[in-house]
């Protein structure tokens, strides 16, 4: 429990490590926003996989090369106060962003044109849960290069966890008409199962005989590998269809050492063996800089047919567990040993979301 949560303030990573190097600082006094600025008083901030790459020290960001920065990378809030120049948003003004860091907090100062607009009537917990996994997701399958059709088959590396799942919800709720396998643990089976996802045991002997079986000899269209070790990737790769098929890296979880206490240099064998090219069709993909910097309209005309979807009913998030802000330390417990539960983490800022929930 952080001392003086009830007071504004956010979570700093004091230095690269476990957990507990989460501090608690108050704001005194509350950002000001500056030039073309608004300040959002958060209402929910999503956790996920990132955070804990963030806090070990392997983010690929200059704000995060140094402790002493707040982690969450993605959050839905309101406007509560605006700087000068801003006619893009007003006080009052509910709101969705991808900030990469600054979430684990009770206000963020952001540039206006990084905030998306949302309706008071949506609903904060699901809304939370678009902007990494659902836009990860969706950007793998419709803007990273790969051309799947209906009938097309990927492989999904880590299928139960955030992104995975996501890519499976979307696939039904798009009628995108994937044929999906997932590698995950026997105890995942079942949950994978109902997401419409053939599931394989991701230590299985010989998983590329495994997914060809399963694709009538040909291999998968696209293989997403979220582990990121080089045996890995060579291994996705394997998975493929011969001469065609395609490999998206979408993390290093290899190189973060047990019980999230840092990072392996293993991740820039990773980087250094992608750059060369040594392994065909397969390239590493980040969310923020090949879709979010790479081509704001376009993410924010998809994030907008997400939500819409969200609307509609078309997709629900699974939200897996929530929290307070103030358990963000028993939050990242769980990010850096596994969570035993299915769906989306996310704190719960605001009071009056918090307590109709238990929490």
């Amino acid at each position: 429990m952080a001392k003086d949560i009830a007071q504004p303030g956010r979570w700093i990573v004091t230095t690269f490590g476990p957990p507990s190097v989460l501090s608690w600082t108050a704001f005194d006094p509350l950002p000001v926003p500056l030039q073309n600025e608004a300040r959002v008083r958060i209402i929910a901030t999503g956790v996920g996989a990132v955070d804990n790459i963030q806090r070990s020290g392997g983010y690929p960001d200059e704000r995060t090369t140094s402790p002493g920065f707040t982690p969450g990378y993605e959050f839905v809030g309101e406007v509560n106060a605006v700087g000068p120049g801003i006619s893009s948003v007003n006080i009052g003004d509910r709101v969705a962003a991808v900030c990469t860091v600054g979430a684990y907090a009770t206000h963020i100062v952001l540039p206006a044109t990084e905030l998306f607009p949302i309706l008071p009537s949506d609903d904060a917990v699901k809304v939370a849960a678009l902007p990494l996994n659902f836009m990860t997701a969706y950007g793998l399958l419709k803007r990273s290069g790969v051309n799947l059709p209906r009938g097309s088959s990927v492989l999904i590396g880590s299928a139960a966890g955030g992104i995975g799942s996501a890519i499976a919800q979307l696939n039904t709720a798009l009628d995108m008409g994937l044929v999906l396998l997932g590698t995950c643990s026997p105890r995942n089976f079942s949950f994978v199962k109902a997401l419409g996802i053939t599931p394989i045991d991701r230590h299985a002997a010989d998983l590329p005989a495994r997914v060809k079986e399963l694709t009538g000899g040909r291999g998968v269209n696209v293989a997403f590998d979220a582990v990121g070790s080089e045996e890995s990737i060579r291994t996705s790769f394997e998975c493929t269809a011969e001469s065609t098929g395609e490999v998206r890296v979408i993390g290093v979880q290899s190189s973060i050492l047990s019980g999230g206490a840092g990072m392996s240099p293993e991740r820039f064998k990773t980087f250094e063996l992608l750059e060369k090219g040594v392994i065909p069709r397969t390239k590493f993909w980040m969310v923020n800089l090949d879709y979010y910097h790479q081509d704001r309209e376009t993410f924010a005309k998809d994030f907008e047919s997400l939500l819409q979807a969200v609307r509609d009913g078309r997709l629900s998030p699974l939200i897996g567990k929530l929290f307070r802000l103030d358990q963000a330390i028993e939050a990242n417990e769980l990010l850096a040993h596994g969570a035993p539960f299915e769906g989306k983490m996310e704190f719960l800022v605001d009071e009056n979301l918090a307590k109709p929930r238990g929490l």
